[in-house]
């Protein structure tokens, strides 16, 4: 079976996806995915962990990708530190009245930035904590608050806006099995019609700078979390757009794994901590915002971020195992991702050398696999038979 798309993902797409994976589903039948740019193998991974016995590629431009099973590439990156800012520069941030907005406004308010906070709920229905925390920025700096859906218009600006943080965004867990069409099409691409929308209408005032705020889902979604895997792949793929069409702009891409204590993954990170997974501490998440936000330090076009920031002892791993990958902390962490994981009790677990950078476990075929490597050769390495 064959879905064929364009080279920008169109309404119609979620449905006419989701309807071909089910479809193969029911066959028995491979299924390939072939388009032009305009993406959606974020739902064939997320469909592959869902029936382990569907067969599915992806075809962009004439090169393959499989995945049953093909790890992400995960790139270490160390980020400078920021510099003084020489004046405050107008922040709008999308999503400012969400957990982690209000934690990043808290940061930028601190240094004096005037701050824009778009969202679609009111002000008056925060939670108490919120409402102190949002009253607090009164007392530092210029605070603008405007209810919007920014999926669909953006008001004026109340003053000059040079950067952006694009953290607004949906979680909605649901199997592919039961999730209707008419849900994910309304999910997919809203993260990116809305990073769209706010760039299209601050760019002519001078935009210089955008952070949008991805997840780490889109590069190897969990069970359940097809939708937003999707939607954050789309984010990715349309802040790739804006970038050629905006040359003189910084537009960034934060894969995050989950923040705990806010955000809306924030009931689900302890759990994922305790389970080994890498979770982003507010503190920390909020100094690399305002990092990638400063326009006059290099950063990466698209960066996955997970946990404190990497040091040249400490190893940053991808866990490729049941459902899905994450980042890790280190060595101790792995080695609680893979007593997880693992099926039963006979292999064992071999840690990676001090010269290995990167150590990587995978669960497959009632046998976990690790090995080391550097951070380039990824998708070259075969898995290491341990035990």
């Amino acid at each position: 079976m064959v879905v064929e798309l364009g080279s920008r993902w169109r309404p119609g797409d979620a449905t006419l996806l989701l309807d071909g994976i089910r479809r193969a589903v029911a066959r028995d039948v491979p299924l390939t995915l072939a388009h032009r740019g305009a993406g959606g193998g974020s739902l064939l991974q997320a469909a592959s962990g869902e029936w382990p016995r569907l067969r599915c590629r992806e075809v962009v431009q004439g090169r393959h990708a499989s995945f049953h099973p093909r790890p992400p590439r995960w790139m270490q990156y160390r980020l400078p530190g920021a510099a003084p800012d020489r004046e405050p520069a107008g922040v709008a941030i999308s999503g400012g009245l969400g957990g982690i907005g209000l934690v990043l406004a808290s940061r930028l308010a601190a240094a004096g930035h005037p701050l824009w906070l778009l969202d679609r709920r009111p002000a008056e229905s925060l939670p108490p904590a919120a409402r102190r925390r949002l009253a607090a920025l009164v007392t530092r700096t210029r605070v603008i608050v405007d209810r919007t859906d920014v999926t669909a218009d953006v008001p004026a600006a109340p003053f000059p806006i040079t950067r952006l943080v694009h953290a607004a965004g949906e979680l909605h867990l649901s199997p592919l099995a039961e999730l209707a069409g008419d849900e994910l099409e309304r999910q997919a691409d809203g993260k990116a019609r809305a990073l769209r929308t706010l760039v299209g209408a601050l760019a002519p005032a001078g935009l210089r700078s955008v952070v949008a705020f991805g997840s780490t889902e889109s590069r190897r979604p969990h069970r359940l979390f097809g939708a937003y895997a999707l939607a954050n792949e789309l984010l990715r793929r349309e802040a790739a757009r804006l970038r050629q069409e905006h040359p003189g702009m910084r537009v960034v891409t934060a894969e995050w794994s989950l923040w705990s204590a806010v955000g809306m993954g924030a009931a689900a990170a302890a759990m994922a901590g305790r389970a080994g997974f890498a979770i982003v501490p507010p503190a920390w998440g909020v100094q690399i915002t305002e990092h990638l936000l400063d326009e006059r330090h290099p950063a990466p076009d698209e960066i996955a971020l997970g946990g404190p920031q990497p040091m040249p002892d400490r190893p940053v791993a991808a866990i490729g195992g049941i459902g899905g990958s994450s980042l890790a902390l280190d060595d101790a962490s792995v080695r609680r991702l893979v007593e997880l994981c693992r099926p039963g009790r006979a292999a064992r677990h071999q840690p990676v050398g001090r010269r290995d950078r990167v150590v990587r476990a995978q669960v497959a075929d009632h046998t976990v696999y690790t090995w080391g490597s550097g951070c380039q050769d990824w998708t070259t390495r075969t898995p290491r038979r341990q035990g």
